[in-house]
């Protein structure tokens, strides 16, 4: 998942042009445990044009996100300057400082012309090894963003930077601590090294006709050698060989990694690319079972879109997957005991004693009345019909017993107010003939009246009632509930039929919500910041900026050996969030950008 989303936010912001033709993984070793190259978009420029991101970069859109690092390159000069004479910069640093400040921004551009490649390794637990590399390929006769990027980052931070020969090469570093920063040409490359390595050593190595590099890494081989799709993005996590380091370290370590099943985990990988309008995205966890620990969490029996609960017709974004409360408290509880058992062990029996005191106080046992209730389900949804923000947010657990879950569920909030000496109540009322169940909490300042309703198997939570009744609405048919989009159709004809979880979110309201917003705080920055030359009207009209998106599209299969996660996507945001608060970090930051 973080692979991609980097890659989303990269080409979010860069139009990039170029890409080397040679592999920089012939220079590195081959004990990288994980590996990430993006190609930059050039490579694949007719392709990103024909998606839904690329036509919306073309636009009104991407002139206003060019615009503002444009905005800040320029500003980004001026603050350093009046912030370093209040200190005092001699006037030759000073210099140095602007030019770079005047530099650095443009290696946004860099990354998206050339791609970059990052490693890291970690080669010792006692003491630590560890060496992050960074490439930029093909950026040899051109490195000066990325240096001016690092030399203003060294100066911000009061480091000295020191310039030597080593193996002929001028290579500028940094020592802060137990780490060595140093960064070089190579060939054709610009090379980055962190790590508690110095350069002479991580030159030496690279050198050495007798190391084996990472191009002869079987998980370099098996990502490159992907032929499912064309990839723009892939890389690997070698977790296995950081379970088996892990395990070095002693006995009591080793035994907890297996308790948690994570020996059970070999290897993530994936990769991203463009399809059609969609960029198409793939990770495959591969855990063969048997599984367990944490790994029990992972897959189960396999459902269909027809199998979901009724979900609002206007939600932003919906998802339902396998999930066993009752394990991942057995496996949570298990991993805490183990954890403890390692750094304070006299502590283990504090720990039966704190749940054995929750339980008395609720006057249930959690695990086996409340946990043992309910099914290995989990859905949630987000209406903005039902609820502003996340406050429209949804929350249903499959049941296996409801009898016995609701008997619990009154038994827990009774004991949660005799347990702190609130004021709480649960209010009963019939529904269409469904029972509804208002928490009511007496305490200033508490504006939620947190409901709940047990309905054919499924348990349905929310902050309000109203969200509660509409699931009811629903689920009795006077109500329609959500059914896909041609585009989301399309989708899902081309994603596995049967999966362990689904998720689609719609980025356009959320798009839509802020650039409708966006005129209003624009005109505040102006009135309020005399210095700012916001020009409001280079904001995009929402409409021109989402035309061309769609809802995003993910499912989750499992064939007992591989974990696969598929994607098909417009606007990938962080995390994938879809809501107002995703977006309005992008945006916010803009506007901070552009008006300061």
């Amino acid at each position: 998942m973080w692979g991609r989303t980097c890659f989303a936010l990269l080409v979010f912001m860069l139009p990039g042009v170029g890409r080397a033709e040679e592999t920089p993984e012939q220079l590195l070793p081959d004990g990288a445990q994980i590996y990430f190259r993006w190609d930059g978009i050039e490579a694949h420029r007719a392709d990103y044009e024909k998606t839904a991101l690329g036509k919306m970069m073309q636009g009104d859109t991407g002139a206003f996100v060019n615009g503002a690092f444009g905005q800040l390159q320029e500003s980004l000069g001026a603050l350093l300057t009046v912030q370093q004479l209040l200190e005092g910069v001699p006037p030759k640093a000073l210099k140095q400082l602007q030019d770079d400040a005047a530099d650095a921004p443009k290696l946004l551009g860099e990354l998206g012309k050339h791609g970059f490649l990052l490693t890291a390794e970690v080669r010792g637990l006692e003491p630590p090894q560890v060496q992050v590399t960074l490439v930029i390929p093909d950026a040899g006769e051109k490195p000066g963003p990325l240096f001016s990027a690092l030399r203003l980052g060294m100066g911000l931070a009061k480091m000295e930077v020191a310039e030597a020969k080593i193996a002929g090469r001028t290579v500028w570093h940094v020592t802060a601590g137990p780490v060595r920063i140093a960064w070089w040409i190579e060939g054709k490359h610009a090379m980055v090294s962190v790590g508690t390595e110095g350069p002479e050593a991580v030159l030496k190595r690279m050198q050495d006709k007798e190391t084996a590099k990472l191009a002869g890494n079987p998980l370099f081989k098996k990502v490159t050698g992907f032929k499912e799709f064309a990839t723009g993005l892939r890389g690997y996590v070698d977790v296995a060989a950081l379970v088996k380091m892990a395990k070095t370290r002693d006995k009591n370590v080793a035994q907890l990694l297996e308790d948690l099943g994570l020996d059970g985990l070999k290897s993530l990988t994936f990769y991203s690319g463009f399809d059609g309008a969609a960029e198409r995205s793939l990770t495959e966890w591969d855990m063969p079972g048997p599984r367990k620990g944490l790994l029990r969490l992972a897959g189960g029996k396999s459902f269909k879109l027809a199998d979901m609960p009724p979900v609002a017709p206007d939600a932003l974004s919906w998802s339902m997957m396998n999930f066993d409360l009752g394990i991942l408290y057995d496996e949570a509880l298990k991993a805490t005991e183990g954890i403890v058992g390692i750094v304070a062990a006299d502590e283990l029996p504090k720990i039966k004693g704190a749940i054995d005191m929750v339980d008395q106080a609720l006057g249930v046992n959690l695990r086996k009345d409340l946990l043992g209730s309910l099914g290995d389900q989990f859905m949630t949804y987000s209406s903005p019909s039902e609820g502003p923000l996340s406050l429209g947010q949804t929350f249903l657990f499959k049941v296996k017993d409801a009898k016995k879950l609701q008997e619990t569920l009154d038994q827990v909030v009774k004991g949660i107010g005799k347990a702190t000496g609130q004021d709480i109540s649960v209010t009963k009322k019939k529904y269409r003939g469904v029972e509804l169940n208002m928490v009511e909490f007496r305490k200033e300042g508490f504006i939620f009246v947190p409901t709940y309703a047990i309905h054919k198997d499924w348990l349905i939570v929310s902050y309000f009632p109203q969200q509660v009744e509409g699931y009811i609405l629903r689920a009795t048919g006077e109500l329609p509930a959500w059914k896909p989009e041609p585009s989301t159709v399309a989708a899902l004809d081309k994603l596995p039929k049967e999966f362990v979880s689904i998720s689609v979110s719609d980025p356009r309201p959320g798009v839509k919500q802020l650039l409708a917003l966006a005129p209003l705080a624009g005109g505040a920055i102006n009135s309020f910041v005399k210095e700012s030359k916001f020009d409001v009207s280079t904001i995009p009209n929402a409409q021109e900026a989402t035309r061309h998106l769609f809802p995003n599209v993910s499912v989750v299969s499992d064939d007992g050996k591989t974990l696969r996660m598929e994607t098909r996507a417009s606007l990938v945001m962080p995390l994938d969030l879809t809501g107002i608060d995703a977006y309005a970090l992008f945006f916010l930051a803009t506007f901070a950008f552009r008006a300061f």
